[in-house]
């Protein structure tokens, strides 16, 4: 027996798309495939999708346009925050805002012998900058500083000042405060007296 063998040849236009030599097409000369197919799908997609972009809203319009604007999350400006900020500051009777104490104490683990206590676990320090006090004068200055005395750092140009008086730390918080509202009164007095008594000797 002699095998007979056959040459098949394969097209890569199919049947139904096969055109006669005298009509030619795109598709007859580019074969389709895989790639080819996905391109056409995903432009068919883009170019309907395309005219709806000028309708489409992104959700972080507001948080993007606030961020070009200097704007915060809240749409307020850093200008507006600092502005409220001073207005919640609180402020001491002679005008020293609370911030601007820095207080400091030390704690201790429960004693099981009496007393219970540690020596000097109710001391509180309390530390200022003399810049944040709100002196009218020069003067009221100077005399504050003679009144501090060896208080008064001038490295750091701060007022530090502590108390164990009470056998509570909220205690000595509180008398620190009264003493500085009092030394800010008192040099404001004295250099009011001092005005006074110069001009009146001019």
């Amino acid at each position: 027996m002699q095998s007979t063998r056959r040459s098949v040849s394969y097209s890569h236009v199919p049947i139904n798309r096969q055109q006669s030599s005298s009509e030619p097409s795109a598709t007859a000369r580019i074969p389709l495939t895989y790639s080819s197919l996905r391109n056409m799908v995903t432009a068919e997609a883009g170019s309907s999708s395309s005219s709806d972009t000028s309708s489409y809203t992104s959700p972080f319009a507001d948080f993007f346009s606030n961020l070009e604007a200097g704007r915060t999350s809240l749409g307020t400006t850093a200008e507006l925050e600092r502005r409220a900020f001073e207005i919640q500051e609180r402020k001491l009777a002679c005008g020293v805002p609370e911030s601007a104490l820095r207080f400091r104490t030390r704690s201790y683990e429960r004693s099981v012998l009496p007393p219970y206590v540690e020596a000097g676990e109710h001391r509180v320090v309390v530390k200022l900058a003399v810049k944040d006090i709100p002196f009218g004068s020069e003067r009221e200055r100077e005399v504050f500083l003679e009144m501090v005395g060896p208080r008064h750092r001038p490295k750091t140009d701060e007022v530090q000042l502590s108390s164990e008086k009470f056998a509570s730390r909220i205690e000595n918080k509180r008398y620190l405060v009264d003493m500085i509202e009092r030394l800010v009164e008192s040099s404001r007095e004295l250099a009011r007296e001092f005005d006074e008594e110069e001009k009146s000797q001019a």
